[in-house]
């Protein structure tokens, strides 16, 4: 037998080696068999935070997204025409009661937004206003003539406080429409007679401050009550001549001063025809066409200034055919009489406040206000002619205007401002300056006249710087609120409300006399 090889013996003998298993739990017959689960991916620490991160980021964009509500799409609806159309009627009540356009503007837009519209759009100008509320395609655009008389002084008070009450409670539409034709139902509180004894009122006070002399004096009354007679008249029964009225008042003074003035009165008849002519003086158009043209309004200032040269025409057409028809007669010798002392400018302006009151039917309870008004703007301009000659007296004047009126408004039992303005703009009186230039150069041919005319228009400059600058200082401190429509308040919020029209912090400006 051959031996066996130690190598093969030991390979015989070794051991066979058992794998290990892990042993599962066996399960019970009826349980179900899971199924074997997925391999994970080892824990990493800094993956496992970037998931936790973008969890929680997730979680707080859609809490975000709940919050926020979803934009809205929808377009607003268009603004009602008959707002818009009252808004418009609005414009065109305070052009009538001689308001400039740059006011009328921001007045209109003011209360637009206080109806809620935005935004509100006017353009105004002294024979038309146009409205136009919205930028898109619903957009509603107005317009409407200016058209009728200037508003009496009671109309212009009651226009001004239904304004100031539309700035804080607005009213419906047509409530309003139907507020504003009352304002111009108005009757005159006084009758015809006692309207031709304000008109004769009102020329004896100019006469006062131009020239007073006692023979003067009673030439201005009799002018005064033939042209306040014949305004009356053909307003009542010949309305198709209001235009050409300035010519037939012009040609009436013309003849009777000229053939009455000289043998019954000794007085030059040249120096009684600016008086009586009061209602047509064209003062008050030319400054606020020239204030225009310095605030921007190039359109509508030069619109006024047109109109009131074309009024110094009309009048100097009437004063030529009224001396072509009566030849002046000579005044007697010794028959000229001598002028009043100082106390005659001021009672020229009680006077006219007085006869204002009765020619334009305004309320008894203004009286002592107007006479306030007039007194402190003749004492102003009359400082200014002691301080530095007629020129700086003009524009102190005018300055003092707009200031002297706001400041007496704030006073529960004063009239608006505007109805103070108008009889006080006849202190200055730059119109009638102006026409006495006209009428020198071109029917006395005099060398006088045209020095006249270059005076009466330098008047009308410092004037109207001098309403300018009272104007902006009366300017509330927020005044921006009344120009930007998106920093007004709601309707009905009390406070922090800008001012309406008439009301302490407003400028008012001069209005042109119809």
């Amino acid at each position: 037998m051959a031996p066996s090889d130690p190598a093969d013996g030991r390979r015989r003998h070794r051991r066979p080696v058992r794998l290990r298993t892990r042993q599962l739990p066996r399960a019970a017959p009826d349980a179900a068999v899971p199924d074997a689960p997925a391999e994970r991916e080892p824990a990493v620490p800094l993956r496992r935070m970037a998931r936790r991160a973008g969890r929680g980021a997730v979680s707080v964009t859609r809490l975000w997204r709940r919050r926020l509500p979803p934009p809205d799409t929808s377009e607003p609806p268009p603004p009602p025409k008959e707002l818009v159309r009252f808004l418009r009627d609005c414009g065109v009540a305070l052009c009538r009661a001689g308001e400039i356009s740059e006011r009328v503007q921001r007045v209109v837009t003011t209360l637009g937004t206080r109806y809620g519209l935005h935004p509100v759009h006017a353009f105004v100008l002294p024979t038309g206003v146009f409205v136009r509320v919205g930028d898109g395609p619903d957009s509603v655009v107005d317009f409407a003539p200016v058209r009728g008389d200037t508003l009496r002084l009671d109309q212009i008070g009651t226009l001004y406080a239904f304004v100031r009450d539309l700035y804080e409670h607005p009213v419906d539409p047509a409530e309003g429409t139907e507020r504003l034709r009352q304002v111009y139902a108005l009757p005159a509180r006084f009758s015809a007679p006692l309207r031709v004894l304000g008109y004769t009122v009102m020329t004896l006070g100019l006469g006062f401050l131009t020239v007073p002399s006692p023979m003067a004096l009673i030439g201005y009354a009799a002018l005064g009550a033939a042209v306040g007679t014949l305004r009356e008249t053909v307003a009542a029964r010949l309305p198709s001549l209001m235009l050409a009225l300035p010519v037939l008042a012009a040609v009436l003074v013309t003849v009777l001063a000229y053939r009455y003035s000289g043998p019954l009165l000794g007085e030059n008849p040249a120096k009684l025809l600016i008086p009586p002519l009061i209602t047509f003086l064209p003062g008050a158009a030319l400054t606020m066409g020239t204030m225009e043209l310095a605030a921007g309004s190039i359109v509508s200032g030069s619109s006024r200034l047109i109109y009131g040269m074309s009024v110094l025409v009309l009048l100097t057409f009437g004063i030529t055919v009224g001396s072509q028809l009566m030849t002046a007669h000579p005044i007697p010798h010794g028959t000229a009489a001598s002028s009043f002392g100082a106390w005659a400018p001021w009672a020229g302006a009680l006077l006219l406040a007085v006869g204002y009151l009765f020619n334009s039917s305004a309320a008894a309870r203004s009286l002592p206000w107007l006479m306030l008004a007039l007194v402190l703007v003749e004492g102003t301009q009359q400082l200014g002619n002691a301080l530095f000659g007629s020129l700086f007296g003009a524009f102190l004047g005018g300055m003092s205007l707009p200031v002297f009126s706001q400041i007496m408004q704030r006073w529960r039992s004063a009239p608006p401002s505007q109805v103070t303005f108008l009889p006080a703009f006849w202190l200055l009186v730059p119109g009638a300056l102006s026409l006495t230039g006209v009428g020198e150069l071109l029917v006395g041919q005099s060398d006088r006249g045209l020095p006249t005319i270059v005076s009466a228009l330098m008047t009308v400059v410092a004037v109207a710087l001098g309403v300018l600058v009272g104007a902006g200082a009366t300017q509330p401190r927020e005044a921006g609120a009344a120009d930007d429509p998106s920093r007004a308040e709601e309707p009905d919020a009390p406070e922090g409300r800008e001012p309406g029209p008439g009301e302490p912090g407003e400028a008012v400006t001069p209005s042109a006399p119809g």
